[in-house]
């Protein structure tokens, strides 16, 4: 493959509202881990507030989780063609490495630890009520015991979809596999309406490798291929937008709302059939339609939202998109402390979602803005950043950098 930066026909600046969609994605991962010990239903093997269920946080997990990381991937795609049109092979390898494969790598061993910290506390002093330093050697036992990726499989999936990607653009470099049909997606000429049209599609078969209706969560570091399916889909579908994007992102606008409400009335449906006690039961073709369609709708309809009505140049917005990844990739520990500790009391419901929320993401924020944020963790994560002077706002902080999916 050539070294130098390709040229492409549209699409290479800066896509702020895109970067602003990142951001979004990662922090209902926050929201969505915060509502899972409040569920009417638990999920086996992790922490159940002992107080307080109630099934709104089944739907609030629901809604997020039908469409979050799928929408991550769609941005991964789109970024993916965009950056490495930008700058060629070696560079665009270089980069995800560094903002991608590092922090994997090194999130295994440290941000791993101390993610089962609380929870291996917990357990060890039986509930926090007689911890003491005869319990460190069980505790740190505890936390190196391997248990897969935990919320950081998204990295190393992401990052085989990457190479698949440079694979088949070497591909594409050659005249005789231009004329493969698979192939000829990537770099077709097709209407908006058969896009949507064969990702929805090919979403649905996808989900037939899966033993339910709905994607689940990816353990292990042996990769699957249920899931490189499903989310390479979705993967795909950002490359071809980014592809067509002067044709599809006023068509995605246009139909923000309409496609959103969609989503949301026929999502309401399938959680309430998957969801509510007593609900009839469903085929599950026909349950998975509705959930695909579902995906589908949200995706469509929030990434139109946020084309049209997010203006992500603004400093805050850009702040909050630089540290998204960092609060995503630190607060599953910090979540799980905090819900534990305030599980002992028999507070408001409502309330313990709202703090176990607020506290996460304000110290995950404090931590990105102290530790991270000027420092080589930061470098890492999304390129260097200037310390700006008093009342005023660095280059860096306000344009110039580059994408951080």
């Amino acid at each position: 493959m050539s070294q130098a930066p390709h040229t492409a026909p549209s699409g290479l600046g800066r896509i702020s509202s895109m970067d602003a969609l990142r951001a979004l994605a990662m922090f209902l991962g926050v929201g969505l881990h915060a509502a899972m010990p409040y569920t009417f239903h638990p999920f086996e093997g992790l922490y159940h507030d002992p107080y307080y269920t109630d099934i709104t946080y089944d739907f609030i997990f629901f809604f997020i989780h039908i469409f979050r990381m799928q929408l991550f991937y769609v941005i991964a795609g789109f970024f993916f063609r965009l950056l490495f049109l930008k700058i060629g092979t070696r560079p665009f390898i270089r980069h995800r490495a560094q903002r991608i494969l590092v922090p994997f790598v090194v999130g295994l061993v440290t941000i791993l630890p101390l993610t089962y910290l609380p929870g291996a506390v917990e357990r060890v002093s039986d509930t926090g009520g007689s911890w003491n330093w005869a319990t460190v050697p069980a505790v740190l036992k505890d936390i190196f015991t391997w248990r897969g990726p935990l919320h950081l499989w998204f990295l190393y999936y992401l990052s085989i979809l990457y190479a698949a990607g440079l694979v088949i653009y070497h591909c594409m470099r050659s005249g005789a596999a231009k004329r493969l049909l698979p192939l000829k997606f990537f770099h077709g000429d097709f209407s908006p309406g058969l896009i949507l049209v064969l990702m929805a599609g090919a979403s649905y078969i996808s989900l037939w490798m899966f033993a339910r209706p709905f994607v689940e969560y990816a353990p292990g570091l042996v990769p699957k291929v249920s899931f490189l399916t499903y989310y390479g889909i979705f993967f795909l579908a950002g490359w071809v937008l980014h592809h067509h994007m002067r044709r599809i992102f006023p068509l995605l606008k246009r139909y923000a709302l309409p496609f959103t409400l969609a989503g949301v009335a026929v999502g309401f449906l399938v959680g309430w059939v998957k969801i509510v006690p007593g609900a009839p039961e469903v085929d599950r073709a026909l349950l998975q339609a509705g959930a695909t369609a579902t995906t589908i709708c949200l995706v469509t309809g929030v990434a139109g939202v946020f084309l049209r009505w997010v203006n992500a140049e603004r400093p805050a917005v850009r702040y909050l998109s630089d540290a998204s990844y960092w609060v995503y990739l630190v607060h599953v520990g910090l979540l799980g402390a905090v819900q534990m500790y305030i599980g002992r009391f028999g507070l408001w419901g409502p309330a313990k979602y709202a703090i176990a929320l607020g506290v996460t993401i304000a110290v995950s924020l404090a931590t990105y803005q102290w530790w991270v944020r000027y420092t080589k963790i930061g470098f890492y994560l999304h390129g260097p950043r200037k310390r700006p002077a008093v009342g005023t706002l660095s280059k860096s902080d306000v344009g110039g950098r580059q994408p951080a999916t």
